[in-house]
């Protein structure tokens, strides 16, 4: 065995969901990658099934939104019964997000879009193709790759991602515990046609004394059928009657099932590692974290792993941040993936409650609260996913003036800078909105304009907008184009009350009624650092290059002199 001439950027292991996002991420930055897996094909079973409003704004920054809905079946609300008696109703609708939904598209179906967008990018998937063992020091990595044939190949990179799922050869390698337990109880599941009136749009669950039944909609009255029970061995058969008999039990009626093509027993872990790096090895999705999929957000969790840390190996890899930036990674996701696996925790034990009297109490309880304004916002903002944030992570921040400085200005600027505070703090999601792009007859939406996975500097001229700011930010748009060209784009979000100068021109986004600057609390001109995976880096009013420089130097390790060197 031989290592390769050229030395490999990046090496991902494992082609499912995560993998195939963190390729497709690469790609868009012009990062070279490998990319293998030890299956012969994809898979052909549904598996995880929802992909949350989260995600699909982050498809939708690697212009793969409109694919997933094509071939995903859209929920608006989730309803759970006690028999006859409706316990909860949950709108999606409110979901404040493009994709007030949840999107129902198997993980096979899943796969499939992204290997194809993949291949029509020119990247192939490597199958039959196994890491079994990898060694690194401070420069590289080298991994021995084992192929179908029995020939193995030395492949030297320098960072290794394992996404190989829950049995993670990478995890194995790197000797990170998987601490956690597996559930007492077994589940079923069955992919079939369901034969009733329920809404079609609706995800509907039954909680009884015998247990459980939740029917995912897959379109066109096929359905993903998940009902606990005994805990079983992996290769116990499971039938269609079996589960015709468990649906009608719990469900207090005949439900006809019928064509099923995937069904089976499956036991469920809750499980992760303490961390997601070492060296330059690192986990993502399954790897680093199983657990129930009460929710429905492993597959979600894992794609937002992959984005998270797919824009810092850009950065890194082009010489433009330090090596000390993927520290972050570890920083943002663990959290995260924790406070999943206590959500998905707490609610697989609420619903498979078994002693008759907490069952009672829970059924009298879900009702009242389910009906509570902000217990319902709460739900959304949850299931959805667009409430996680990274408020603590040490590679956010802002620059704002103190309020004594503020009160030496007119009494107007008080409000604006208590405005400010209620934006997006840095590390939030930053929202979306309305927007007039020139010429163009049809309002756009800010997410629109933000696609291509690069750091966007969002400067918001202000309710009261003026020459002199219009003039302000010519000389703060030069200053980033020559110091962070290679990965920040600017656009200036203008209320059109005085017309942009020739050279803001094509960077001006029209915020006609001012709705965005105010969800952005920005009645003053201000700044908002938009990083890749849609979080606010950064953010600053008024708007200071000396302050945006000093985030870069401390955050990335950009200096001013590193930037001019690369011009």
């Amino acid at each position: 065995m031989t290592l390769d001439n050229e030395r490999l950027p990046v090496l991902i292991v494992g082609a499912g969901p995560v993998g195939l996002t963190m390729a497709l991420a690469l790609d868009i930055a012009g990062i070279k990658f490998r990319i293998i897996d030890k299956a012969p094909h994809r898979s052909e079973k549904s598996k995880a099934l929802g992909v949350h409003a989260r995600t699909l704004e982050l498809l939708e920054s690697l212009g793969m939104v409109d694919t997933f809905l094509q071939h995903g079946h859209i929920v608006h609300s989730t309803n759970i019964y006690n028999g006859s008696k409706k316990l909860v109703h949950l709108s999606l609708d409110e979901i404040q997000s493009p994709y007030p939904f949840a999107l129902m598209i198997p993980q096979s179906e899943t796969e499939k879009v992204l290997a194809e967008e993949l291949a029509e990018r020119g990247i192939s998937i490597e199958r039959e193709m196994e890491v079994t063992n990898f060694t690194q020091d401070e420069d590289s990595i080298t991994a021995t790759v084992k192929r179908n044939d029995g020939s193995e190949e030395l492949i030297q990179t320098n960072w290794l991602l394992g996404c190989d799922g829950a049995h993670s050869t990478v995890r194995h390698t790197l000797g990170l515990k998987f601490e956690g337990a597996t559930y007492d109880e077994g589940f079923a599941t069955i992919d079939c046609y369901v034969d009733w009136n329920h809404a079609d749009d609706e995800l509907t669950g039954f909680v009884s004394e015998d247990g459980i039944v939740f029917f995912f909609p897959m379109g066109n009255r096929r359905y993903r059928i998940i009902a606990d029970g005994p805990m079983h061995k992996p290769d116990d058969v499971l039938t269609l009657e079996q589960m015709q008999t468990i649906v009608n039990d719990r469900c207090g009626s005949v439900i006809p099932l019928s064509d099923p093509v995937w069904i089976t027993w499956f036991a469920i872990n809750r499980r992760s590692v303490q961390q997601y790096r070492q060296g330059r090895a690192f986990v993502s999705g399954d790897a680093a974290h199983v657990h129930s999929p009460v929710m429905g957000q492993g597959m979600n969790t894992g794609m937002q792993d992959a984005l998270n840390l797919a824009w810092k190996l850009e950065l890194v890899e082009k010489g433009i941040a330090a090596p000390d930036l993927l520290n972050s990674y570890q920083d943002e996701r663990h959290p995260i993936g924790q406070k999943l696996l206590k959500n998905t925790d707490a609610m697989t034990k609420l619903v498979t409650i078994r002693n008759p009297i907490a069952q009672q109490v829970r059924n009298h309880l879900i009702p009242v609260l389910a009906h509570q304004e902000v217990v319902q916002e709460r739900a959304c903002k949850t299931l959805s996913m667009v409430g996680l944030n990274y408020r603590s992570s040490s590679i956010v921040g802002e620059y704002r003036e103190p309020i004594n400085r503020t009160l030496e200005h007119p009494i107007a600027d008080v409000p604006a800078w208590l405005d400010f505070g209620h934006g997006p703090a840095p590390g939030d999601r930053a929202p979306d909105g309305e927007i007039h792009t020139s010429g163009a007859a049809e309002p756009s939406r800010l997410f629109e304009q933000i696609r291509g996975f690069t750091h966007f500097a969002l400067l918001f001229t202000g309710l009261q907008n003026s020459a002199t700011t219009l003039s302000e930010f010519e000389t703060i748009v030069e200053h980033i184009r020559k110091q962070y060209s290679e990965f920040v784009r600017c656009l200036v979000i203008s209320t059109d009350k005085v017309p942009p100068p020739t050279e803001l021109e094509q960077l001006c986004l029209l915020d006609n009624d001012g709705s965005l600057h105010h969800k952005y609390g920005a009645a003053h001109s201000c700044l908002y650092l938009i990083r890749p995976d849609g979080y606010v880096g950064f953010r600053s009013q008024p708007v200071d290059a000396a302050q945006l420089q000093k985030y870069f130097e401390k955050a990335y390790a950009i200096t001013p002199l590193v930037a001019e060197a690369r011009l």
